[in-house]
C-alpha cells in the first residue's frame, strides 16, 4: 500500500524541486496529485474485476511492478508533459492497490484475524508518507531529487521478492461470472459512505494547515505539525479500530463512531473560525481527524472483504474505492472555491460536518459483520 500511493507523495514533498526543474506553476504541480487520484478512481472498478479473474497474488505483483515503473518514469521525466503523463499512470497502481491486497488477505487470512492485518495494511499509506517526508528531502540534499526518488524503488522491488514464495494455486478454486453478478446492497452503502467521507475529510485534511496559518495566525512549522499529528494518530487508529470493528463493535457501528468523531472535528474548526473557541482546539480537531476519518478506510475495506461474495472481493473493493477516490479528488478544490467565494472557512467546515453526519446515518444500513455475526 505504501508503494501504490508513494508516487503521489513525491509531488507534495518535492514540490519546490519540481517547480524549479520544470519551470511549472503551483497549479501545474497540484494537477499531478489530482490526475493520479482521478485516474485511480476511474480504473479501480475495472482493476477490481481483473483481480477476481487473475487472482490476488498475480494482481498484487502487478501493482508492485506498476508502482516501480511509474516511480522510475517520474524520476526520469525530461519535461513537464512527460511528468504529467507519469502522474496519470500512477493512478493505475493507486486504484489497484486496495482490490489486490484485500483479495490477498481474504485468500490467506481467516475471518476473525483480518482486522489487525487490514489495519496494518491500510497504515502502509501513512508509513510511506512518513518515510517519504523524512527521507526524500535528505536524499535530495545528498544527491538530487531524481536519484532520491529512484532510491525508493527498494519498496516495490522488496515487496515483489516477498511474494515469490506465495502460491497462486488456491486462487483457482472459485471464479464468479462477475459481469452478470450483483454486489450486495451493504457494499453499495459502503461505497456511498466512502464517497461522502472522502469528500468531507479530505477537505479538512488538505486545508487545516493553511487555515491554522492564515486564519489562526499559527507559524508555518506549527501549522504543518497538525498534518503530522493526523498521520501519527491515523496509523494507530487504523490498526485499533479495524481490530475492534471485527472483534467487538461491528463494522456499521464502528463507521458510525468514526464519522461522528470527524463531525466533531469539523465543528471545532468552524467554532475556531468564528472565534467562539480558542485556536488550540485545532489540536484535538487534528486528533479526531486522524482517529476517526483516517481509520474509516481500514474498517471499510474490512467490511467489503466480509460482505462481498466469494470471488468478488476485487469487484466490491473497486466500487468502494471509486467512490472514495472520487470524493478525495473533489473535496479539496470545492473547499478552496468556498473560501475564495465567501472569504471565510466557516461554510466549508460546517458543510463538511453536515456531510459527515449524513454518513453516520448511512452507516445504519451497513451490517455489523465480524465475529458479531456469529453470536
Amino acid at each position: 500500500m505504501a508503494t501504490s500511493t508513494f508516487p503521489i507523495i513525491v509531488a507534495s514533498v518535492l514540490a519546490a524541486e519540481l517547480l524549479a526543474e520544470f519551470e511549472a506553476t503551483r497549479a501545474q504541480i497540484g494537477l499531478l496529485t489530482t490526475a493520479s487520484g482521478l485516474v485511480g478512481a476511474l480504473v479501480s472498478p475495472a482493476m477490481g474485476r481483473l483481480t477476481d479473474r487473475i487472482g490476488s497474488v498475480i494482481a498484487t505483483r502487478s501493482v508492485l511492478v506498476a508502482s516501480a515503473a511509474t516511480l522510475t518514469a517520474l524520476a526520469l521525466s525530461p519535461t513537464y508533459g512527460f511528468l504529467l503523463g507519469a502522474a496519470l499512470a500512477t493512478g493505475l497502481a493507486n486504484g489497484w492497490g486496495n482490490p489486490a491486497t484485500n483479495a490477498l488477505i481474504v485468500d490467506n487470512v481467516p475471518l476473525g484475524s483480518r482486522g489487525i492485518v487490514t489495519g496494518i495494511k491500510q497504515s502502509g499509506v501513512q508509513i510511506g508518507t512518513f518515510f517519504g517526508g523524512l527521507l526524500l528531502p535528505v536524499f535530495t540534499s545528498w544527491w538530487n531529487w531524481r536519484l532520491a526518488v529512484l532510491m525508493f524503488l527498494a519498496m516495490p522491488l522488496g515487496g515483489f521478492l516477498g511474494l515469490l514464495g506465495v502460491s497462486q494455486a488456491h486462487h483457482e478454486r472459485t471464479r464468479v461470472e462477475w459481469g452478470s453478478s450483483r454486489l450486495p446492497s451493504s457494499v453499495r452503502w459502503i461505497a456511498l459512505y466512502g464517497f461522502i467521507s472522502g469528500l468531507a475529510t479530505q477537505a479538512l485534511i488538505a486545508w487545516i494547515p493553511l487555515f491554522a496559518e492564515e486564519d489562526q495566525l499559527w507559524s508555518g512549522p506549527a501549522a504543518g505539525s497538525l498534518i503530522a499529528l493526523v498521520g501519527f494518530t491515523g496509523i494507530a487508529s487504523r490498526i485499533g479500530w479495524s481490530r475492534a470493528s471485527e472483534r467487538i463493535i461491528g463494522h456499521g457501528r464502528t463507521l458510525r463512531i468514526l464519522s461522528l468523531m470527524t463531525t466533531v472535528s469539523a465543528f471545532l474548526l468552524a467554532f475556531a473560525a468564528l472565534d467562539v473557541f480558542p485556536s488550540w482546539v485545532l489540536v484535538p480537531a487534528a486528533v479526531f481527524i486522524g482517529g476517526g476519518a483516517v481509520a474509516w478506510n481500514a474498517v471499510g475495506m474490512l467490511a467489503v472483504m466480509e460482505f462481498s461474495p466469494e470471488g468478488m472481493v476485487g469487484k466490491g473493493t473497486g466500487l468502494v474505492l471509486f467512490g472514495f477516490l472520487f470524493g478525495l479528488a473533489v473535496g479539496p478544490p470545492v473547499m478552496g472555491l468556498s473560501v475564495d467565494v465567501w472569504g471565510t472557512y466557516v461554510p466549508g467546515w460546517i458543510t463538511s460536518g453536515v456531510l459527515l453526519t449524513i454518513a453516520a446515518f448511512i452507516s445504519f444500513r451497513i451490517p455489523a459483520g465480524g465475529t458479531l455475526a456469529t453470536k
